[in-house]
């Protein structure tokens, strides 16, 4: 933030999202960094991320005098609770001495089994945001979103990253190793040419600058699009099938030997709070009965946790997440939802016409790498097109997640239990938690969802069943209802 932003007159503050960062040592702070967009009395607003040490957040434990049941309670009154400080690295071991449970060393949802623990289910990350927006009730703006798609070799084999490209409305950036266009004179100017003759349309309407890289390898290419990303801070860093891209940006570190906690970390972000982790979706389901099934790559729901200005997301999994009830499409690839939605599909070009695939891409690389260079940025700027229209990322997915951290987005039940958290708290009332043992005393009773016609022997029916005659409503109907839940 320059100095002629911070005189200005702040109106309010937006929370896009918040990520907390455990110290590398217990005993150290631990960090949240705050995504917030400011906006200013004059109606412009700027980006900045807040960085807070050793935020401190609530839990409860009941009170001694009210320790007289042993079943876990959906939530308990404040009255009978005692609130407690705590920063989040320290929770467990503070939860632990409050309930007496002195030398515990285990998980939260270990701790969780006891009775007494309430309200520690809710993230930091989500009390946090839920502070911003008590605080700023009539702030909210849509996202903003940037878009990035890498091209791997299908040449020689390695399948090294050649070329990455961001856009994020005029602006288009791309960056591409030198190898992958050796050969080629004036590339600089070739690009810009050949990007006007296919994308002049686009160029015009969007008032698209170009910028394009060529460096010396593929770690180059990941840092020099990051380093400006950072100075640019998009909200959301789309990405239409995370997993491919993320994958490759990992391979990628570990053959330069480098760590990509550096790289994607924002830079004004201490050394020894850098961090990242990616959390594939799960790819497979096991239901209760043990039968295993395959989840489809548009229905799993990836998180990468890295401190930055902006949130890496699945554009092809939340566009699956948040149709949830209709009917799947027969293709989720961003060809099939281009021409859907669009009715425009990911550039052709007629040097390569008569290839599909693989076969395609290697055409294009051996022999029209320039124009291939255009390829991939249409990728990304149509993906923007496409988003703009659908507001799934701008609007839906912030309106949809509330409070909860987007890594829960999928999870509908974990949703609710937060929007819940906040609603019985206005009610003086504090929520339970979830242990590791959800397992009931009485669950080996419980009808399966098979066999569920029963006859039972007609001694042993009571004589109260429904009353369903219209013509006699006193009858009683040897029609019985069963609630299996």
């Amino acid at each position: 933030m320059d100095v002629m932003e911070e005189n200005k007159k702040i109106k309010g503050k937006e929370c896009r999202f918040a990520v907390y960062v455990p110290p590398l040592e217990y005993d150290q702070p631990d960090l949240h960094v705050v995504k917030e967009i400011i906006h200013y009395e004059d109606g412009t607003s700027a980006p900045k991320l807040n960085f807070l040490y050793d935020y401190k957040r609530p839990i409860w434990v009941a009170k001694k005098g009210c320790r007289n049941y042993e079943q876990k309670k959906e939530w308990e009154s404040v009255d009978k609770l005692i609130k407690i400080e705590t920063t989040q690295t320290k929770l467990v071991s503070t939860a632990a001495k409050a309930l007496g449970m002195h030398g515990f060393n285990r998980d939260l949802r270990t701790l969780s089994e006891n009775p007494y623990l309430y309200g520690s289910d809710i993230t930091s990350t989500a009390i946090i945001k839920k502070a911003y927006m008590d605080k700023y009730p009539n702030v909210k703006t849509p996202f903003s979103i940037g878009v990035i798609d890498i091209e791997t070799d299908v040449i020689h084999g390695t399948d090294e990253i050649i070329m990455l490209t961001f856009t994020m409305k005029d602006i288009c950036i791309t960056a591409v190793t030198k190898k992958a266009v050796s050969g080629y004179t004036d590339v600089q100017s070739s690009v810009k040419h050949l990007t006007r003759k296919h994308l002049g349309k686009y160029l015009d309407e969007r008032k698209i600058e170009q910028e394009l890289f060529i460096v010396e390898n593929e770690i180059d290419v990941i840092t020099t699009i990051f380093n400006r990303i950072h100075e640019i801070k998009p909200d959301f860093v789309a990405i239409w099938n995370l997993d491919f891209e993320l994958t490759k940006f990992i391979e990628a570190a570990e053959r330069a030997q480098v760590d990509l906690k550096d790289i994607l970390s924002d830079p004004d972000v201490p050394p020894e709070y850098r961090y990242f982790n990616y959390k594939r979706g799960k790819k497979q389901k096991v239901t209760s009965s043990g039968k295993i099934t395959p989840i489809k790559p548009a229905a799993q729901w990836h998180t990468v946790i890295v401190p930055a200005s902006f949130y890496f997301i699945d554009s092809m999994c939340a566009y699956k997440h948040t149709r949830m009830g209709k009917q799947d499409e027969q293709s989720y690839s961003l060809d099939a939802i281009l021409t859907k939605e669009l009715n425009i599909t990911k550039l052709k070009l007629e040097q390569a016409d008569e290839y599909t695939g693989l076969k395609w891409h290697q055409v294009m690389q051996s022999n029209f790498m320039l124009d291939y260079i255009v390829y991939n940025r249409f990728d990304c700027i149509s993906m923007e097109i496409l988003e703009e229209k659908i507001k799934d990322l701008s609007v839906v997915v912030p309106l949809f997640s509330g409070t909860s951290d987007f890594e829960n987005f999928k999870s509908q039940p974990r949703r609710t239990v937060d929007a819940l958290h906040w609603f019985v708290m206005e009610r003086n009332l504090i929520m339970g938690t979830t242990s590791s043992n959800i397992v009931d005393d009485f669950d080996d009773e419980t009808l399966s969802r098979e066999d569920w016609i029963i006859t039972l022997p007609a001694p042993l029916i009571s004589n109260n069943g429904l009353k369903i005659i219209e013509e006699n409503s006193d009858l009683s109907t040897t029609v019985y209802g069963h609630v299996g839940d």
